[in-house]
């Protein structure tokens, strides 16, 4: 966990340093949760969809983390929340990566494309289905998120094989 963590940190740290220089320092704050420097920042004129290198923006880097607070101010001053880097990730995405039920509900509350799939053609549904995320899966198929169609295991099964029962 700590070696992740200190992996994410180094990869931000190099994505903030070497982005281009509008919305570098409007990045840094929202990735490090800092509500009232956001706002501050924003107060003074920084684009709030200024992005960065692989083209992040503020918002997903504050959906990645969790800060709803940071969240909530971003897209108050107008963040495109359906905005997306390079590798097809957008704010959504990210937040159901990180785990976020409260940030995904927001996004989904400012309209984000709850069918939106990555550059690997990943929807959002499936990622948040394949990392066990529950309580967000509910969210987004409330919302009307469509998965990627697979069989069901019993369709999977050759002709004349009975499914197997729940639980053996």
């Amino acid at each position: 966990m700590f070696t992740t963590r200190f992996a994410a940190l180094a990869l931000l740290t190099i994505s903030v340093t070497a982005g281009a220089e509008g919305g570098k320092e409007l990045f840094a704050a929202a990735a490090a949760g800092k509500p009232e420097r956001v706002e501050a920042l924003l107060a003074q004129g920084e684009d709030v969809n200024a992005k960065i290198e692989q083209d992040r923006t503020a918002l997903m880097a504050a959906s990645f983390n969790g800060n709803l607070r940071v969240v909530k101010a971003l897209l108050a001053y107008g963040a495109d929340v359906n905005a997306a880097d390079k590798t097809g990730a957008t704010a959504l995405g990210d937040a159901v990566m990180f785990g976020s039920a409260d940030v995904v509900g927001v996004l989904i509350a400012a309209g984000a494309n709850v069918n939106a799939a990555d550059g690997q053609n990943v929807k959002i549904l499936d990622k948040a289905k394949k990392l066990g995320r529950e309580t967000i899966v509910k969210l987004l198929e409330a919302a009307g998120a469509k998965g990627t169609e697979t069989k069901s295991e019993t369709e999977a099964k050759p002709e004349g094989e009975a499914p197997k029962e729940a639980g053996k």
